[in-house]
């Protein structure tokens, strides 16, 4: 929620990257998880007319930020996997300004506006509020706000999954030479995953934690980086499987065990926060497979847009949530449908504005200036051979 953000690219590829076949089944799924996202925020609005059940069901809409990991993962494995088993180290560089010219534009852009909201409540004399904390915003800025330095979430809340994911790439940027050297065997993969998924369970049982959304100052990095290294190494398995003999059946075999090891996981043992990540990994295989069909599913026009401006949903929902009951709602916990609906359209709208006018164009603009500053060495040294 990479979270989150965070599958920030869905199964796009960047004009940074190997060319690689196209998933368009992820694109779409990253749109509608972070629509769950927001209908997750908003819940709490909708109980006037929604039956309990509903409200419930919403109420698991948390739980998108994992699937946000896993695909995040296994997106930027797919894309940028060949560079470092190529390149080993040499490669993290050139990933980091990739990384770091898509998560920090509209990351920054949100993060000053809400500054300036803040602002504007002191000079009209009104008290902000901690949720508005002034000395945690260096952390915000430099998106290291999850990575322990807090009690707390502040300012944009989704921004947590992307300050985690932002801790995985500058980790994958060091190990992704050797990540390449990961076994990709039919049942190690498996195996591997589960043994992840319920030690992660088991640290949550440890520390008394019976959900995976419990204490995410505190639990919300190692769950991101997890769920992210379980992307990556089902990014490998699935490319090795699929090529082979019996692909097709070791990999639907696969996701229904991930299925049967979760609920027992769930049912026998307790344990949610295990269950979550084999759940969404089984997920991702079947929208992968649904990636390769003749007619992939979620491949229309309107998903394909969704997961595109998914990353900008996902940051300005929050902040537009408060600007929006600021102006236009009377009772938070009863919020008339049609303004609800007239939410969610705004939301999108803006998100698609801020996607083509700022998100767009701030990745390019930070791709070009990191790309000047990586070759700035090489031309001073060109510089100075010449000399010679």
């Amino acid at each position: 929620m990479a979270a989150a953000g965070a599958a920030l690219d869905g199964g796009r590829v960047s004009g940074a990257a190997m060319p690689r076949q196209m998933l368009p089944t992820l694109t779409g799924l990253r749109g509608f998880a972070a629509v769950m996202v927001l209908l997750y925020h908003i819940r709490g609005a909708m109980g006037g007319f929604l039956p309990d059940r509903v409200i419930a069901v919403l109420a698991e809409g948390y739980l998108a930020v994992d699937l946000f990991f896993v695909l995040s993962g296994f997106v930027l494995w797919w894309t940028y996997g060949a560079e470092f088993r190529d390149q080993g180290i040499r490669a993290a560089p050139r990933f980091i300004i990739r990384r770091f010219a898509r998560i920090f534009p509209l990351h920054l852009a949100i993060l000053s506006a809400m500054l300036l909201f803040a602002v504007a409540l002191i000079v009209s004399g009104r008290d902000p509020g901690a949720h508005y904390s002034f000395a945690a915003l260096p952390a915000h800025y430099l998106l290291v706000q999850n990575w322990g330095f807090g009690n707390g979430l502040t300012w944009n809340d989704p921004a947590w999954s992307i300050s985690t994911e932002w801790a995985a790439y500058l980790l994958l940027a060091i190990a992704g030479g050797w990540l390449t050297r990961l076994p990709g065997g039919a049942w190690s993969f498996p195996l591997l995953i589960i043994a992840m998924a319920a030690g992660l369970g088991w640290w949550f049982a440890a520390t008394g934690r019976a959900s995976i959304g419990d204490d995410i100052p505190a639990t919300g990095l190692l769950r991101c980086l997890v769920e992210f290294g379980i992307g990556i190494l089902l990014c490998q398995w699935w490319t090795a499987q699929r090529e082979g003999p019996r692909g097709t059946a070791i990999i639907y075999g696969t996701a229904l065990g991930l299925v049967g090891a979760a609920a027992l996981l769930f049912g026998v043992a307790g344990s949610q926060p295990a269950a979550v990540p084999l759940i969404m990994t089984a997920v991702v295989i079947l929208a992968l497979q649904a990636s390769t069909a003749p007619r992939p599913l979620l491949s229309g026009r309107i998903a394909q847009w969704l997961g595109d401006i998914s990353y900008a949903v996902y940051l300005s929902h929050f902040f537009l949530w408060i600007l929006f009951k600021l102006f236009f709602v009377d009772d938070p916990a009863l919020v008339h449908p049609v303004k609800i609906l007239a939410f969610i359209l705004l939301t999108l709208a803006v998100s698609h504005l801020l996607h083509i006018a700022l998100e767009v164009p701030g990745r390019r603009i930070a791709q070009r200036a990191g790309d000047r500053l990586l070759a700035a060495p090489r031309t001073i040294f060109a510089a100075g051979g010449s000399e010679t």
